[in-house]
C-alpha cells in the first residue's frame, strides 16, 4: 500500500525559527524541498514528522533481501528482535508478529522498535541511497528542486530539542492531520486489533502535539539520538509526564520502548 506523502521546502524554516545569526553553514543560496514526511528544523536540517512507521523498516529489510537474500547474514542482521515485540502484544508470539509484519499491513504504522543503534544507523544509510536512487528517476527539472548531496541520520539531543519551536500554522495543522487520517485508512488501521486495542504501543499517527503538529513526542517510544544509549521523548514505558522536550532518557541495546524519528541533512 503506497502512503500518502508530504513535501515541503526548507525554505520554510526561516519563517518558523527566525534568522539564525549563529548558524553560518545553515545559509545557503538555494531553497531546497525537504524529504517526504519531515518538516524543517532550519535551511538545512528536516525532521520526520511521525516515528519512522514498520512498513518503511519493512521496505528497508526487502531491499536487503533483493540484494543478499533471505538467508543471507545480511538479512538476518537487519531484522529487529520480534521477542521484544511481544512484550508489547501480549498473548501473541514472536513468530506470529513476525509473521503479521513481514506478511500483511497489520502492523504497517507501529514505529519500528527493538532494533538497535547500529540497526538504526544502517537503516539511515539505506534511506540515503534510497531516496538518491528516487531522485535519479526524476527530470532534470523535478530533481533540481532537491538538494545535490543529502543523508539521513540519526538527530543530536539539541536537534530532537527543537521541534519545541517549530509551530505550524493552521493550513499545515491541517494538511499533517489530512496526511495521518490517509495513511490510516490506506493501511486499515481500524482493522488491526494488535495496534488499535493496544494498551501501550499506538500508530505512529495517533497523537499529534498541540500547534507543532509532530505525532508521539511525548508518547509510544522514546526515540534514538546520535549518541549511543539516549533517547528522547519518553515511552510507554517511561513516561514524560512533564513534557519536557529537552530530557533525554537512557537505554541499553534494542527495546520495545525505543525507536528513532530522523533527521534529513540537505548537505549541498
Amino acid at each position: 500500500m503506497k502512503p500518502v506523502t508530504l513535501w515541503i521546502l526548507a525554505l520554510v524554516a526561516t519563517l518558523l525559527t527566525g534568522a539564525n545569526d549563529d548558524c553560518l553553514p545553515c545559509r545557503q543560496d538555494h531553497d531546497y524541498l525537504c524529504a517526504s514526511n519531515t518538516l524543517p528544523i532550519n535551511p538545512r536540517l528536516c525532521i520526520d514528522i511521525t516515528e519512522v512507521p514498520a512498513y518503511v523498516y519493512k521496505d528497508y529489510m526487502a531491499s536487503v533481501a533483493e540484494e543478499f537474500g533471505r538467508e543471507s547474514e545480511e538479512f538476518k542482521s537487519s531484522e529487529p528482535d520480534y521477542s521484544l515485540w511481544a512484550e508489547v502484544f501480549e498473548g501473541v508470539s514472536a513468530e506470529k508478529l513476525k509473521e503479521k509484519f513481514i506478511g500483511s499491513d497489520e502492523l504497517a504504522l507501529m514505529p519500528i522498535m527493538g532494533i538497535s543503534f547500529e540497526q538504526a544507523k544502517a537503516f539511515a544509510e539505506w534511506r540515503t541511497k534510497d531516496m538518491t536512487a528516487y531522485l535519479g528517476e526524476m527530470s532534470k527539472n523535478d530533481r533540481a528542486a532537491f538538494p545535490k548531496k543529502f543523508k539521513f541520520r540519526l538527530p543530536s539531543e539539541n536537534e530532537w530539542a527543537r521541534i519545541r519551536f517549530l509551530v505550524q500554522d493552521k493550513k499545515m495543522l491541517k494538511q499533517l492531520e489530512k496526511i495521518a487520517k490517509t495513511n490510516e485508512s490506506s493501511f486499515k488501521l481500524s482493522k488491526s486489533d494488535l495496534l488499535s486495542n493496544n494498551p501501550k504501543i499506538k500508530s505512529v499517527f495517533f497523537s499529534a502535539a498541540e500547534d507543532i503538529g509532530f505525532y508521539n513526542v511525548f508518547g509510544n517510544v522514546a526515540e534514538m539520538t546520535d549518541v549511543k544509549g539516549l533517547a528522547m521523548g519518553g515511552s510507554w514505558q517511561e513516561a514524560n509526564t512533564g513534557k519536557v522536550f529537552t530530557k533525554s532518557f537512557k537505554y541499553d541495546g534494542p527495546s520495545s520502548a525505543v525507536g528513532v524519528r530522523m533527521i534529513f541533512e540537505i548537505i549541498e
